[in-house]
């Protein structure tokens, strides 16, 4: 064999595996590329899947948990797959009080608190349940967005959930994840970490009150020295409020604070600014649409607007009915009837406002509202609005000196739709539906029926026809003998 042919032969298997190794080893690197890449595509597609934890804790998401708005994009979530999550919280379908199953209507509910919520309405209801955290702004409150009703269930806007479960709400839309951190699991949060967020402003401790808890939502925290006084601090332990204070508390409708000095009470907003002057020995919403608050000094009230502006002097002894004593009246409506009209008391006799302070009817009545007399069987009840005419029962004593009274029936107006010869009005709950019923010299028919026999019609309501007469006569100066055609 020739040397020189074995010398090339020997440099041509050097290069066949050099070329080997370099193949070997452009596939070893392709394939840790694909690894990478497969690896990152995975993070990826993870990272964009759903992740909601709530109080600390991630939850399970099933193909109901979330609902995407198809015209708007907007997210909406389970209110009962959440609300079972957070801390102390149940949720409930039907309304609050009632053996209801209604998948339409539902409320959520802890130790301290109710919200009510229907399908296809962006307003909800807040119920106070403890007499000691009870605060009388409370009442109704709007969302961003209307309830949603699918897969039977009830969906709120992400946001929404803030004030349906007093929770704290996070959303990164770009990896969508969802952060819920409802009051219970901040108090126990911001009350650790207190000594650190408010050293060096001297706070101590982070005010447990019900309604004060709920503020933590907001990223206000109400907190108190080791002397009794109060203030209220961001949890980067900027001071919204100093320590000035007796007593504060958050009112969510208005997001304010009813705060307190020297038996003397005023409103500042939540940027720590005075909104109404400490002025008054109390203050409590009347209403949030109109922006009205009753006033109260030296035992006597009036109202004001949002910007202390006298609206009613005060003048009268009473701002509002008794509302025990009329079941059918909801929480705020005691002092407002119709979004209009205001009832006021002054020397035991009673008149009507309107929002702008001007007199509706004068205070020279004996009562707003009837009160069942005690002929009347146990299931009638107290009666004082006819919700379905806008009618106020105003009732006048026949004689100086006597408890017996006839009732008349009046619009937010001051436009009489009754005059003064009925005796009773009461309602019963019949088949489920409140069924009025009116008196008159011992006659008594169903009231639906007496008022559109005598041409009152009802407002913004239809009519149904009924083939039933009803001969009490109601029409003003004529006279009513006639007999009664009873039901």
């Amino acid at each position: 064999m020739d040397l020189f042919d074995s010398d090339e032969l020997l440099q041509q298997q050097k290069k066949k595996t050099k070329r080997n190794s370099i193949i070997i080893i452009s596939c070893i690197a392709v394939a840790i590329i694909l690894i990478i890449v497969v690896v990152v595509a995975m993070s990826y597609i993870q990272s964009m899947q759903w992740g909601i934890t709530v109080d600390g804790v991630g939850m399970a998401i099933n193909d109901t948990t979330i609902l995407t708005d198809q015209q708007t994009g907007k997210i909406f979530l389970s209110i009962s797959d959440i609300a079972q999550k957070v801390t102390g919280y149940t949720y409930l379908n039907g309304e609050y009080g009632k053996n209801s199953e209604d998948n339409n209507s539902g409320f959520v509910q802890c130790a301290d608190e109710v919200v009510e919520f229907t399908a296809n309405e962006n307003k909800i209801n807040k119920i106070l349940l403890k007499e000691d955290t009870k605060d009388n702004e409370y009442g109704y409150m709007y969302l961003t967005e209307r309830i949603k009703y699918a897969n039977g269930k009830l969906y709120a806007y992400i946001e929404d959930l803030q004030p349906i479960l007093n929770a704290k709400i996070e959303y990164n839309q770009a990896t969508n994840k969802i952060t819920i951190a409802g009051t219970e699991y901040l108090y126990e949060y911001y009350r650790t970490q207190i000594a650190t967020l408010g050293a060096s402003l001297g706070y101590t401790s982070i005010d447990s009150n019900f309604v004060n808890k709920k503020a933590l939502a907001s990223d206000m925290i109400v907190a108190q020295k080791s002397g009794g006084l109060m203030g209220i601090i961001r949890p980067d332990g900027t001071e919204i409020a100093g320590p000035r204070y007796t007593s504060i508390r958050w009112l969510e409708t208005t997001e304010e604070f009813l705060v307190s000095n020297s038996d003397k009470y005023g409103i500042i907003n939540e940027q720590g600014g005075t909104k109404i002057s400490m002025n008054y020995d109390s203050i409590q919403l009347l209403d949030k649409d109109s922006g009205l608050y009753i006033v109260e000094n030296n035992d006597k009230y009036g109202v004001i607007n949002k910007s202390e502006r006298q609206i009613l002097y005060m003048e009268f002894d009473r701002i509002g009915v008794d509302k025990t004593r009329f079941p059918s009246l909801t929480e705020g409506k005691e002092y407002l009837f119709y979004n209009s009209v205001i009832p006021v008391e002054r020397d035991d006799k009673w008149g009507l406002y309107n929002i702008n302070g001007e007199v509706v009817l004068p205070v020279e009545y004996d009562s707003i509202g009837c009160i069942v007399s005690s002929q009347q069987s146990g299931s009638t009840n107290n009666a004082i609005l006819l919700e379905d005419y806008e009618g106020i029962i105003v009732g006048r004593n026949i004689a100086e000196n006597s408890s017996t009274k006839k009732y008349a029936v009046y619009n937010p107006l001051g436009e009489q739709l009754v005059d003064f010869q009925l005796d009773n009005i009461f309602y019963r709950t019949e088949n489920g539906q409140d069924v009025y019923y009116l008196e008159i010299n011992g006659q008594q028919g169903n009231l639906d029926e007496v008022f559109k026999a005598n041409g009152i019609k009802k407002v913004n309501t239809e009519i149904n026809d009924s083939n039933l007469d009803n001969n009490i006569n109601i029409n003003n100066d004529i006279s009513y003998e006639n007999e009664l055609v009873r039901n």
